[in-house]
């Protein structure tokens, strides 16, 4: 809904405007003021979108009024009304970037056309907006991931996590890790904030598909926990609360902690477990295996939130039975070297990076990432069984297009007849199988031409063709041209 301010010291022209607007149902609610004071202080209160300025008015006058209203509101569309067909204000009207001017009285079409038109730049500009929004939310996301992921395993120096905390405003360093399950992103900061009772709190927070961890900063750590305690039955989510940290190389253990306690909460129905050393249980190599089968179990079944907790489970037993990473890392290895040759053997035509080896760090972020995959190409086959599929073909004509590809090669790709796979193809395609490969290749022939030093001979094999004469056939049918048009042999 976008606000159309009316400004006009007669009533009858601003009821006239609103009229026209009402009964095209346009997504517009009208502000109106009877003179330019009254215009610039509506402005203030509801930051009009356009605005509609007689020039004319008793006390401050509409191009007054405009210049108070572009200095808060540099982006609303500035409309002039004027009862002279030849604009005498023009050249103020053009200094004050004025959108447009309407001659009075007002034509229903004038009107209309004129909204249409500000109504789409202001759509334009509201889904530029949103574009921009989620680009810098894309990669502020992914940098809190990596920041995150190496400051849970203590590979970020104190220094950084200073400079870290310093820009969200915090100098605490005292406080402690928590983990939740079941609270909504937009609801950390009034959760914590509610009925507050302690001092000074600062919330550092990284949300991921399953859980959020929270970093609360504060020297009253035992009081805070205390009052989350007591508001736990009013909640339908899920607590882990770590060791408090005095510093922020202590950071990494509470966070380590509170993943321990959190586990033990999910697993036995608990609102909310603080950490204890007797939940930390020795280890036990079928306790592993079995907590990797669950976690299969819920991968394949798409239950991600599941399967992440359990794969959090994982990695806290894992890594609590070696004093050593690398003896951690080995161990991980083997068991997610297992558990990426299951989920490859369960779930078709879906690409396995080989399981790394560097850091256990790196290897969270592998099995998570590989959850997220799995999870999601499960759902996506559940609601079309061969959108899958194709996309691979897709793929694989596109890397492999200069060797020969024939219906029959393709159809066994993806485990099709091939009669029910060359039906399916227009489908999923556009075209025959034939079609849809000689079109790929002649489009990447025609840029090759273009943009590169390549023979026509050259372009011929790279596109899977070993006739040039042929190939010129092809493309001049293809694109109208022959291929000598674009690059001499």
């Amino acid at each position: 809904m976008y606000t159309l301010l009316i400004a006009d010291d007669e009533p009858l022209e601003c009821d006239a405007i609103e009229l026209l607007v009402t009964r095209a149902k346009l997504p517009i609610r009208v502000v109106k003021a009877g003179n330019g004071n009254e215009a610039v202080l509506l402005a203030k209160q509801y930051h009009p979108h356009i605005a509609f300025l007689d020039i004319r008015m008793p006390g401050m006058d509409g191009l007054e009024a405009a210049k108070l209203i572009r200095k808060e509101h540099s982006e609303c569309y500035i409309v002039f009304l004027t009862a002279w067909s030849t604009f005498e204000y023009a050249h103020q009207a053009i200094r004050l970037k004025a959108s447009e001017y309407l001659v009075k009285p007002v034509q229903r079409k004038e009107v209309y056309d004129l909204l249409d038109r500000l109504i789409a730049n202001l759509e334009k500009q509201k889904e530029n907006k949103l574009q921009q929004e989620e680009e810098i939310r894309e990669v502020l996301n992914i940098f809190s991931r990596e920041f995150f992921a190496a400051l849970k395993y203590g590979r970020v120096s104190e220094d950084a996590m200073q400079s870290y905390f310093m820009m969200q405003g915090i100098k605490e360093k005292e406080g402690v890790a928590l983990i939740i399950g079941g609270l909504p992103e937009e609801e950390i900061q009034e959760f914590f904030m509610q009925g507050r009772t302690w001092g000074h709190l600062w919330l550092s927070y990284f949300p991921s598909v399953d859980r959020i961890t929270v970093l609360l900063f504060t020297n009253q750590s035992a009081k805070v926990i205390e009052q989350i305690a007591g508001r736990q039955k009013e909640q339908e989510i899920t607590i882990g609360i770590g060791v408090p940290f005095n510093d922020f190389a202590l950071i990494p253990h509470s966070i380590a902690t509170a993943s321990i306690a959190y586990t033990t909460a999910f697993r036995q129905n608990l609102r909310l477990q603080r950490y204890s050393d007797v939940l930390v249980t020795p280890k036990d190599q079928r306790k592993i295996i079995q907590i990797r089968n669950q976690m299969l179990s819920e991968t394949l079944d798409a239950k991600l939130e599941r399967a992440r907790t359990l794969a959090h489970e994982l990695l806290d037993v894992i890594l609590g039975s070696h004093e050593q990473e690398e003896r951690a890392i080995d161990e991980l290895f083997e068991v997610l070297t297992v558990f990426s040759y299951e989920v490859g053997k369960a779930v078709t035509l879906l690409r396995i990076p080989s399981v790394p080896k560097s850091s256990v760090m790196e290897m969270e972020i592998y099995l998570m990432d590989l959850l997220d995959t799995a999870c999601k190409a499960i759902e996506q086959d559940r609601m079309d069984r061969y959108e899958r599929p194709f996309a691979f073909i897709k793929q694989y004509l596109e890397e492999h297009m200069e060797s020969p590809i024939s219906l029959e090669d393709a159809a066994n790709l993806i485990g099709l007849n091939t009669k029910y796979f060359s039906q399916l193809c227009k489908t999923y395609l556009g075209a025959t199988f034939l079609e849809y490969l000689t079109r790929i290749r002649m489009e990447k022939a025609y840029k090759l031409l273009c943009d590169s030093n390549y023979t026509i001979r050259e372009v011929a094999e790279m596109t899977g063709f070993h006739d040039q004469n042929y190939f010129s056939r092809v493309f001049r049918q293809h694109h109208g041209v022959p291929p000598s048009s674009l690059k001499g042999s």
